[in-house]
């Protein structure tokens, strides 16, 4: 109940879009009602301010690298689907010019993309605190790694190559639904600090973060009988957000295909080294 009204309350006042800085106040509520508060912020606050770390060096690699590479990514894209770009496919398909509920939905996906893992992450911790330890350094990993890579080859989504004439007149849903919303969208005076990155597609920290989801859900289930059950409800977050993002032209297939292999990576790259360092599990 605490959560609900502390997240119910921040929506109203910020938006859907909560910022990481925003959104710990949200989880400090439930912490509060079961007397863990001190605790909770001993354990995430150092976690938040190196993920608001983060989002600035995201910009930071778009002003050191602003120039992005269109053509790559998007070859890739036309010899996957022969000669096809699914975000155009799916806009021919489904976007009419004006909103529908499944552009509403998408949206949605889109912008609560950053509140699934630091929720995901306080449900660890509430399980038990080394399970967080280990989800969030992967996390971390996973975001640096893409950080890195957004200075080291920033690439054009597929709106910026609609913009620069190489693809078809492409809409943006979740620009659109962000607009005609009632809720303000204000991302908050810590990211305002260094210039946005308009790009950072590749890779896909959409799908990256949906997929670090998926296999710590998987894994933590995985010696249960309810296993393929988990995996099946699970395996539809990834999905969803895939179409969302690839439907909104924020992203390639190619793009969550690379954020799909980081987000791997990070993950068994973190629990092989978590085990060899023998930190608790």
């Amino acid at each position: 109940m605490a959560f609900a009204v502390a997240l119910l309350a921040q929506v109203l006042t910020f938006g859907v879009s909560l910022t990481p800085d925003r959104y710990i106040l949200v989880l400090l509520a439930p912490a509060l009602v079961l007397g863990r508060g001190r605790r909770f912020l001993l354990d995430f606050v150092p976690f938040v301010a190196l993920i608001v770390l983060y989002e600035e060096s995201r910009g930071i690699a778009h002003s050191l690298h602003p120039s992005p590479f269109y053509r790559p990514q998007l070859d890739a894209e036309k010899f996957l689907f022969f000669g096809h770009v699914p975000t155009v496919a799916l806009q021919d398909w489904l976007w009419t010019g004006s909103l529908h509920w499944y552009d509403q939905f998408l949206s949605f996906m889109t912008r609560v993309h950053f509140i699934v893992p630091p929720t995901l992450a306080f449900c660890l911790w509430l399980k038990r605190r080394a399970l967080y330890y280990r989800f969030a350094a992967t996390l971390l990993v996973l975001s640096y790694a893409g950080a890195f890579t957004f200075w080291a080859y920033p690439a054009a989504p597929p709106w910026a190559a609609s913009f620069k004439g190489l693809l078809p007149p492409l809409a943006n849903p979740a620009g659109t639904q962000a607009a005609t919303s009632p809720l303000p969208t204000d991302s908050g005076p810590l990211y305002h600090l260094v210039s946005d990155n308009p790009y950072a597609a590749i890779p896909s920290l959409h799908e990256g973060y949906a997929m670090l989801v998926f296999l710590t859900v998987v894994l933590l289930a995985w010696n249960t009988r309810w296993r393929w059950p988990v995996f099946g409800v699970a395996l539809l977050y990834p999905i969803i957000q895939s179409i969302a993002v690839v439907y909104t032209a924020n992203h390639y297939v190619v793009d969550l295909l690379i954020g799909a292999v980081y987000a791997t990576v990070a993950v068994f790259g973190m629990r092989r080294l978590w085990r060899r360092l023998g930190w608790p599990e």
